[in-house]
Parts: structure tokens; sequence; C-alpha cells
């Protein structure tokens, strides 16, 4: 009889080291799983980040394009502008002292 209880002790003891051992296991997992999760969405974040930075180096360089071009046409006209305003300026003067000397008689 006491080789049974012995036996039954030794069964429950056993039992209890593999349960402490799927306990440890369990939380063991569980910490892995926490660990690929932060790593994943690290690496998320990161790739995010630099798509980011890409985004905003393509971004300024179309604007730079886009400005130099406005830049461009813009100082073509006022050039265009000068020069007609040159060319013309006695005639124009000419012509709105003559319309309004006109105007009055």
């Amino acid at each position: 009889m006491d080789d049974i209880i012995s036996k039954i002790l030794q069964m429950d003891e056993t039992a209890r080291k593999m349960e402490e051992e799927a306990q440890a296991e369990k939380i063991a997992s569980r910490e892995e799983v926490k660990k690929k999760r932060q790593e994943v969405y690290d690496k998320y974040l990161e790739s995010a980040k630099e798509h980011v930075e890409e985004f905003k180096k393509t971004a300024k360089k179309d604007s730079d394009e886009k400005w130099k071009k406005t830049e461009k046409y813009y100082g073509e006209i006022s050039r265009s502008l000068e020069k007609k305003f040159k060319d013309h300026k006695e005639q124009w003067v000419n012509d709105i002292v003559n319309g309004v000397l006109n105007y009055n008689n």
C-alpha cells in the first residue's frame, strides 16, 4: 500500500513538474510572440519612415522644378513687358497727352 501511495505521489510530482514546464513554455511563447509583434511593428514603422522621407525628397524636387519653371515664365513676361514699354513709351505718352488735350476741346 505504501508502494502505491509512493507511486501516486511520484506521479503527482511528475504531473506538477510537467504543468510547471507547460506554464513556463506558455509564458515563454507569449513573450516570444510579443517580441515578434514588436519586431514586425518596428520594421513596419521604419519602412514607413523611409517611404515618407523618399516622398518628401520627391515632393521637394517636383516643387523646386515647378518653381523654376514658374519663375522663368514670369521672368520672360516681365522682360517682354519692359521691352514693350521701352519701345512704345514715347508713343503711349503722346497718345495719352493728345487724348486728354482733345477731350477738353
